[in-house]
């Protein structure tokens, strides 16, 4: 099973850090992934789920996990962010629900 970890770089959000590390992990250029982020889940939220409280103070102890285009994805609150072949879905396949499901 192949495994990338990525760092979250200063001033990146987390959604876009996601992207780079799927690029990293396939040795591509982000413009060359898709199907679009959003299909497997939502950038604004995940970017809200990870930003700084309101004091400044890094979140901690949080993660998200889901799956797109044939990985897991792992998005750690430190900003680590780990994409592993997910051998449950089909290369290129995102797996999404309805958020009421």
């Amino acid at each position: 099973m192949e495994h990338t970890s990525y760092h979250l770089q200063d001033g990146e959000r987390p959604s876009t850090a996601v992207v780079n590390a799927i690029a990293d992990h396939e040795d591509a250029s982000p413009d060359e992934i898709g199907p679009r982020l959003y299909d497997a889940v939502d950038p604004d939220a995940l970017d809200s789920l990870f930003r700084p409280r309101v004091d400044g103070q890094n979140r901690i102890g949080g993660k998200a996990v889901f799956s797109y285009r044939g990985y897991e994805i792992t998005y750690e609150s430190d900003g680590m962010i780990h994409v592993t072949d997910d051998t449950d879905t089909p290369s290129g396949a995102s797996e999404t629900a309805p958020a009421d499901e």
